[in-house]
């Protein structure tokens, strides 16, 4: 009986906690289509900006945005493309970094001028609070067509490692080789030591059936 009251006050104090803040998406567990391709990255500070908040996606690559509080941001940028046009599918996958956004423009992106151009955004639509844009969100994509995805921190200061994940037959422009093409597989020295081997047994057993 203790037990019992001991942990639904926990849980009722926990419940008040959270309501004040940000927490985490513990409801969507988003996962991009198709296992495309994906990058790592690393947000350290050297480029920031002062993001957008609250972008309404209409089709266009004007949408309406507001202002973010947190300015100062760590950003880094990825352009992707999508042969066939399908809906845009990328998901950011937390490594260090504790909180990410997502953005999504129409080139050029601008950080001086952040709210030209904007396209789409996501805050926590990942897993807990990484960032997602899904097919099923229907931010469209034009076939072929460059778009320009931003990662940032969410706040100032936010610093960390991450991996970026396409789905579908979403490109990052420029590094299609690098990122689809899997190294040729080289022989070691032991294997390379059998097949002198074979080598050598084949030669003796074709010279003694000459024999």
């Amino acid at each position: 009986m203790r037990y019992s009251l001991l942990l639904a006050a926990t849980l009722a104090l926990s419940t008040s906690v959270w309501a004040d803040t940000k927490g985490p998406n513990l409801e969507r567990r988003a996962q991009v289509e198709g296992g495309g391709a994906s990058v790592m990255g690393n947000l350290d500070g050297s480029a920031t900006y002062d993001r957008r908040f609250l972008v309404t996606y209409d089709g266009s690559c004007a949408a309406a945005s507001s202002d973010s509080s947190n300015n100062g941001t760590s950003f880094q940028t990825f352009d992707v493309r999508s042969p066939s046009g399908q809906n845009m599918d990328a998901e950011v996958v937390l490594g260090t970094l504790n909180d990410s956004v997502l953005f999504v423009y129409c080139p050029p992106f601008n950080p001086a001028d952040p709210a030209t151009n904007i396209r789409a955004w996501d805050d926590d639509g990942g897993v807990g609070f990484g960032s997602a844009i899904v097919a099923a969100d229907g931010v469209v994509m034009e076939p072929n067509q460059v778009y320009t995805l931003v990662v940032t921190s969410f706040s100032q200061g936010d610093a960390g490692t991450y991996t970026l994940n396409l789905g579908g037959d979403l490109q990052f422009v420029g590094q299609e080789e690098q990122i689809f093409a899997e190294p040729a597989p080289m022989l070691n020295w032991q294997s390379g030591l059998l097949v002198t081997l074979l080598v050598g047994v084949i030669g003796v057993v074709a010279v003694h059936r000459r024999a």
